[in-house]
């Protein structure tokens, strides 16, 4: 009788022991499968090596954290604080890393505003110029607009047969009117309304062989000016 009370107490503490081993090894298991899936990697490609660089260590607070738990919205906040970025996509690599493919906004022209140098982005953005160098012959705008006011207008000149890379000077007037200077010292004075048309005419008159004039004047409608000044 004695024996097997002894043993009915041996089975049970076999089976509490047993019980227990396997509820820390249960759970030790959950936690190394949970720390599989920590992002540990950042990896961001497509722009200059040292600003890759930089923006992988401004990410570096989203290690350790469950890739499946990842905002992406939060990665965007990120990077719009970067206004010479154009376009990105996310790339989650399981378990545990994220690729960030970025791509640089095309710089169009350069600007000043309150005193400081500025490219216009092909994004739509004023881009603070000291980070980058070597874009000197991109042209020179002067005047109050909207970074999206400029693309516009350059889309209509891009869309015409007039050579923007031959364009210097850019000045838009409160009026909403728009002049441009060339490389040639040409002054063109746009009108207000129906620019494709103008750009047509103008486009007429740079061709004749005959023309020797450094000023086009379209202000008026239905007149056209050619003069020097």
């Amino acid at each position: 009788m004695l024996q097997s009370r002894d043993r009915k107490k041996n089975f049970l503490f076999l089976f509490l022991l047993i019980f227990f081993l396997s509820s820390i090894n249960s759970q030790l298991f959950v936690k190394k499968k949970e720390s599989l899936y920590n992002l540990n990697s950042i990896e961001v490609t497509g722009l200059d090596e040292q600003i890759n660089t930089e923006i992988e260590k401004n990410l570096n607070f989203m290690k350790n954290t469950n890739i499946f738990f990842i905002d992406k919205e939060i990665l965007k906040d990120h990077i719009d604080k970067y206004d010479f970025i154009e376009k990105y996509n996310i790339f989650k690599i399981y378990p545990s890393k994220i690729i960030l493919e970025l791509k640089q906004a095309d710089f169009l022209a350069q600007t000043i505003k309150d005193n400081k140098v500025y490219f216009i982005g092909s994004n739509n953005n004023f881009i603070e110029i000291d980070r980058f160098h070597n874009h000197q012959n991109l042209p020179i705008v002067y005047g109050k607009f909207t970074a999206k006011e400029f693309t516009s207008f350059l889309k209509i000149i891009r869309q015409s047969k007039l050579n923007y890379n031959n364009i210097n000077e850019i000045f838009f007037y409160p009026s909403g009117r728009i002049d441009i200077k060339n490389k040639d010292n040409l002054l063109i004075k746009f009108p207000i309304q129906n620019l494709e048309e103008a750009i047509i005419i103008i486009n007429k008159i740079i061709k004749n062989k005959n023309f020797r004039n450094n000023l086009i004047d379209l202000r008026v409608p239905n007149q056209l000016i050619l003069s020097n000044e």
